[in-house]
């Protein structure tokens, strides 16, 4: 039990729900008592309530710790609630982002476990993370990396998308170079450096010659990152976990075994 409980114990006064940031705190950092809060609140007399508001003051005064108790029980609240709410909208994404025919890949064509990966031909981390996802695939043949492509930074990440996109629907085989390629660039993609990697890859015709299937693609991509609540690029999600942002080859190898144990454990199970 904590001090403010104790305190308002002592006094043997039910608890009331009070006015204030710091109360509310307080109230939530103590879901047992502010689920009875509301209904004794009635039952009060304008003198208890008096008192019960010197016992919070005094108790925020004289031990601050109390507040902090209050702000962490605050802060573990938010986040199972966010954490519950990604997991739906994970459960109810499940075939948008794993069957979704038009998405590029790389990896197993038979996989027996798919990472969904959102990237940006302009965001640096994903440039960074790309030889780690290169690597998993190598060690790891069982597995297959969903590319779901994303224009977040600006024009050059438009046109690359569109252009790559456009490459995947209609020459395939093209794609993952074209993709590293893209990503391999140290500056900002433009039109330039876009027609340079076209001419290595012997696909010019599409530049600027987008497929008519692209912007829809792209919008569910966007949409779809904002369902799930991933807020930039690099994002891997994978046995519906989601890691966020540029991580190590080690934990991003670390997080796939444990999805794959727990793969096994499932299927020994049923």
């Amino acid at each position: 039990m904590s001090k403010f409980m104790t305190l308002l114990n002592n006094r043997k006064l039910p608890v009331l729900a009070l006015s204030g940031v710091a109360i509310a705190m307080l109230a939530i950092s103590l879901p047992y008592v502010s689920a009875s809060a509301h209904a004794q609140t009635a039952s009060l007399s304008m003198t208890q309530q008096q008192e019960v508001r010197a016992i919070i003051k005094d108790a925020l005064v004289n031990d601050p710790e109390l507040l902090k108790e209050a702000i962490i029980a605050l802060q573990m609240r938010e986040q199972l609630g966010a954490d519950a709410a990604r997991q739906a909208s994970l459960e109810a994404n499940h075939e948008a982002m794993y069957a979704t025919q038009s998405d590029p890949w790389k990896g197993s064509a038979t996989p027996e476990i798919t990472m969904v990966y959102f990237t940006d031909f302009n965001c640096p981390y994903c440039k960074k993370i790309e030889p780690s996802l290169n690597k998993l695939v190598e060690e790891f043949p069982q597995l297959k990396i969903v590319i779901k492509m994303v224009p977040l930074q600006g024009e050059g990440s438009k046109i690359a998308v569109d252009f790559a996109q456009t490459v995947w629907l209609n020459e395939p085989e093209k794609y993952l170079k074209v993709k590293d390629l893209l990503m391999s660039s140290p500056r900002g993609l433009d039109a330039a450096a876009l027609a340079k990697v076209a001419k290595l890859t012997d696909t010019e015709r599409w530049i600027g010659n987008t497929d008519k299937r692209v912007a829809s693609m792209v919008n569910q991509n966007m949409h779809l990152m904002r369902d799930l609540g991933i807020g930039g690029t690099p994002s891997m999600i994978f046995a519906d976990k989601v890691i966020p942002g540029l991580v190590s080859y080690e934990v991003l190898k670390q997080q796939l075994q444990e999805a794959i144990a727990a793969q096994e454990q499932s299927a020994k199970r049923s």
